[in-house]
């Protein structure tokens, strides 16, 4: 399998419960929609994560992308996922306090 041979999951088969494995993809309509909300869901921890914590967004954006492509590297493309920065790391994630 290629790095990007994903075959088209059936829309009958994921109405019936069906699941996507890993070399499967959404139809192109679904694919849009769930991009859309996966940029909507990853801008808190993406842009509002650093600044609540005084570090520049645009590094975090760079690191993220890096990450992104290191992981997609090293699975071979078999799970294609976006790496964020979290708040599990800092203080505020802990206790609430600075």
């Amino acid at each position: 399998m290629g790095m990007f041979s994903w075959t088209e999951k059936s829309p009958a088969v994921l109405q019936g419960g069906g699941v996507v494995g890993p070399d499967e993809r959404l139809p192109w309509g679904q694919t849009g929609l769930m991009g859309v909300q996966h940029v909507v869901a990853m801008f808190g921890s993406t842009v509002l994560a650093p600044l609540l914590m005084g570090f520049d967004p645009n590094l975090a954006v760079l690191m993220s992308g890096i990450g992104t492509l290191v992981f997609f590297l090293v699975t071979g493309g078999k799970v294609p996922s976006y790496l964020g920065s979290s708040f599990a790391e800092s203080p505020l994630g802990v206790n609430g306090e600075s």
